[in-house]
Order: structure tokens, then sequence, then C-alpha cells
């Protein structure tokens, strides 16, 4: 396939200079030039380049993992960190508890303490903290000899073997705040800072870009997000894991389309997280008849989490196109102002769409189907697990059907997913209410309980607040506190 179309002139000086000030102020990161970047597709090469870089790895290790796993990847990738601890390399190693709750109560991580790493753990169950499921770290980031870093949407497991995924290596003056992001975190999941902040930030290579790392509540990447959307004149391909944009977002991809702009969006068909597909598919709608293009992957899972627009920029990172990315967890994106790479970038994505079904609006007269190459294997989208029931049997039997109609047409309506997505939706809430309405006690129990940690939680938080300013009180010298009493009476 060819990338339609060419790049769109470059804008007048005046425009560019608002642009780069919209940009830098939506994102909170300013430009950097003299950056390089290499693009690093799927598990293989990501996963390679993550081994090889900490084998040669010669002073320092920092790690930011969502989800650390104790499988076949995994262990390889914590054999490797504790070769290099007990080698006298400094190994940082900052893990979510959510994402490696397993392994956290399994020990996975002691080897690396014993090896002489230290290890952080983000937001773990506690009480003065309660449960704290909201705001995860969901980043992926290495950093090796504060020189070069790999930013991406993969995890330490093998899971990813199978997956579609998109990752980097980084290497620039972007090492400083790459460095600086890790401090941040690893500070904010400890007592003490990070001991050693620099960054080897040597220009060597072309590339401009901006390293955003978000943090709850901070909204960087939903504004970018939404300025990209609001900018792009010709082409914006997105690429998603768990797709569940605001109604804002919507509303900004159905303007662009309508405007002409060629708006893609590719997402998994079968998810590892079943419910977010199911809700994703009840957005197809709005999007399709606004001239929104949807594809669907066609094999095990589609987990990058990408944008390239106009031939020009492009996003690469952890960040997903929903709330709890944008505006709950710690994420980490780079954004990419550089022809060559986005051009690269949108190669990959006409690539990506070879193995790809894409969705329509059955009778609407949409463009012409997504035709699959003679010769392409299709992979069904069927979840490899045990199947229990005949319920169960007869949902999964569908699926293939679908699957395999898809095939023959090359297309999918969307009238046959919102029907088993809405349907799945009304099924769950049902039983819920009915659950609750034979069983009280299952919700009334949990809630209490939840409760009961959270105003402990609060309690524990005031309690810890109060001794701490009497102890602040207690070290002030008695003319400093005279006078501060003065002051009062004197209010």
């Amino acid at each position: 396939m060819q990338i339609p179309d060419a790049a769109p002139p470059s804008l007048p000086l005046p425009f560019r200079l608002l642009a780069e000030q919209a940009l830098a102020r939506s994102s909170g990161a300013a430009l950097s030039g003299g950056n390089r970047v290499d693009l690093l597709f799927d598990a293989t090469a990501n996963f390679d380049a993550w081994l090889n870089a900490i084998a040669d790895a010669q002073h320092s290790i920092l790690v930011e993992m969502y989800l650390f796993a104790d499988d076949d990847f995994g262990r390889r990738l914590r054999d490797a960190l504790c070769d290099k601890a007990r080698a006298g390399v400094s190994v940082c190693l900052l893990y979510d508890w959510l994402g490696c709750w397993r392994e956290h109560y399994r020990q996975f991580f002691r080897p690396l303490q014993q090896a002489g790493a230290e290890v952080r753990v983000w937001q773990p169950p506690s009480l003065a903290g309660g449960l704290r499921l909201l705001g995860r770290d969901h980043r992926k980031l290495i950093i090796t000899d504060r020189r070069t870093a790999f930013i991406s949407g993969l995890c330490a497991s093998s899971r990813w073997q199978d997956w579609r995924d998109t990752g980097l290596r980084l290497q620039g003056p972007l090492l400083q705040d790459a460095v600086a992001a890790f401090a941040d975190s690893w500070r904010h999941a400890g007592n003490s800072a990070l001991a050693d902040q620099s960054a080897d930030g040597t220009p060597c290579g072309t590339v401009s870009a901006r390293l955003i790392a978000t943090t709850p509540a901070t909204a960087s990447l939903m504004r970018l997000d939404l300025l990209i959307a609001g900018f792009a004149r010709q082409r914006l391909w997105l690429s998603d894991a768990y797709f569940m944009g605001t109604s804002t977002y919507l509303t900004a991809l159905q303007q662009a389309a309508r405007d002409g702009v060629d708006v893609r969006l590719l997402v998994p068909r079968a998810s590892d997280i079943g419910w977010i597909a199911t809700i994703s598919r009840t957005l197809y709608r709005p999007l399709l008849e606004a001239g929104v293009r949807v594809f669907e992957w066609d094999g095990p899972m589609m987990h990058a989490k990408t944008a390239v627009a106009d031939g020009r920029w492009a996003r690469i990172g952890s960040t997903n196109l929903n709330l709890s990315s944008w505006l709950a967890n710690r994420e980490l994106d780079l954004a990419i102002e550089d022809e060559p790479l986005a051009q690269q970038m949108e190669a990959r994505f006409l690539l990506d769409l070879e193995h790809a079904t894409e969705v329509v609006l059955s009778g609407a007269g949409q463009q012409p189907a997504l035709k699959h190459s003679r010769g392409h294997r299709q992979r069904l989208p069927v979840r490899q697990q045990a199947v229990l029931g005949a319920a169960a049997a007869a949902r999964q039997a569908l699926r293939i059907g679908d699957a395999l109609g898809a095939v023959v047409r090359g297309t999918r309506d969307v009238e046959h997913s919102e029907a088993s997505a809405f349907l799945s939706i009304a099924l769950t809430l049902l039983l819920l209410a009915l659950l609750i309405m034979l069983f009280p006690r299952l919700v009334a129990l949990p809630l209490a309980l939840l409760l009961l940690l959270s105003g402990g939680a609060v309690l524990l938080r005031a309690l810890s607040l109060y001794r701490g300013r009497w102890r602040k009180k207690q070290q002030l010298p008695p003319a400093a506190d005279s006078g501060q009493q003065h002051g009062d009476e004197q209010r």
C-alpha cells in the first residue's frame, strides 16, 4: 500500500509559532531537538533491544514497569537484572502493585533485592492508603547508563510475544526528561529520592520530540490528543488497545472526518479485557456515520498505543484513549515531530490494516471493503481458554461464525457488533440487579468494608498531618513561636 497524498505544506511562520505554543502548553512539555529515535515493532525487536542494552550497561539501570510477569520472559529479564546488580551496576526497579499483585505476594522480586537491587512498589494496599486501586503507574520505561531509554506499550511478559505492539529506543537531550520522570515516580513510591538524577543528554540525532510524563489529574495527553485531532489537515491514524473515548474526543474525531480528514482507528477484535472491547463497539456507529473508518485487528491482540498525523507528527507510548489513562494513571509517551519517522509509522499502519477487518455500516454505501491478500491466513479471534457450559459454547460458536463471515466479505457490519455488545451489557446489568435483589449482602458487605477502609485511611491521614504539624511546632524557636502568636493576636 502507498501512503495517500503528500504531507501538507508547512504553515506560515506566525501559525507555526502559535501551534508550537499550543502544543507546549497542552502537553506540558517543550520540544527538544537533537535526539535519536529508533522504532521497535512487536515483542521480538523490543525484548531483544532491552536485554542487549541491559547486558551492555556499566553503571546504572532504571526500570519502571506496570506489569512484570512470572513467566519465561519475565524471569529472563529479572535474572539479567540480577546479574548486573551482582556485578556492581546500580539497579532500581519500580513496579505497580495492581499489575504485579501475584508476583508481589509470591516474592518474585526477592532475588533482585538479594542481588543488591533497589526495588519499590507503586501504591500497594495499606491501612493508611486503603485499597488505592485508582491512579496506577502504567508506564513502561527502561533506562540504561542514563544514555538510552526504551519507551513502549509492552510489559515484561511472554504474553506480548504474539501481540501487536510498538516501542522505541531514545537517545539524546530527552534522556534528562526520562530520568526526571523516573525520579519523580521513585520519590513518590518511597521515602527517599533517586541518588543520581543526571543523564547523558548529548545530542546524537536530528529528531525533535516531547517526552510527556503524565501524572493523575494533569490530563496532558488528553489535551494533546484533542489538539492533534483539531490540527490534523489530511490524515489522522490511531491504534489503541482499550478504546473508550470521551464524548469530547469522539466529537473531535467526528468533526475532523466531516472536514475531510482521513481518520482511521485500529482496535483489537479479541481483547484480553473483553468488557472493554464490548464497550468500544458501542462507540463505532457515530464515528462511522461521520466518516471515520474503524478496523479490528484479526490477530490475538492489538496492544499498540500510537497516533500519526499528516506524515509529520507521531505519538508512541503507554497511554490508551480512555479516561483511566488520560486522568488517573502515570503514563509516558513520546510525541515525535519528524517526517521520516512519521512516514515510517504511516507505512506500518497500512501494513497493519492488511491484517485487520474493516467495520462498516451495512447498506450505507461505505468505501470498498478492505480485502485480505490472497493466501492470507486469518487467525480466529477466539480466546484460547476452556469454555464451560452450553451457553458459553453457543456464544463462542457465534463469534467463530462472525469471524468466518468477515473473512469472506472482507468487512464486518456494525449492526452485528452492536447487537452482541448491547446484549452483553444488558445481560450483565440485569444479572447484577437480580443478584443485588436476591442477595443484598453481596453489595452491603463489600460497600461497608470499602467505607471502613476509606474512612480508616482518611482518619490515619488526618492523624499523620496533625502529628506532623505538632512536630513542626515543637521545632520552632521560642522567638519565632511568640512572634507567630503575636501576629495571630493582631489578626
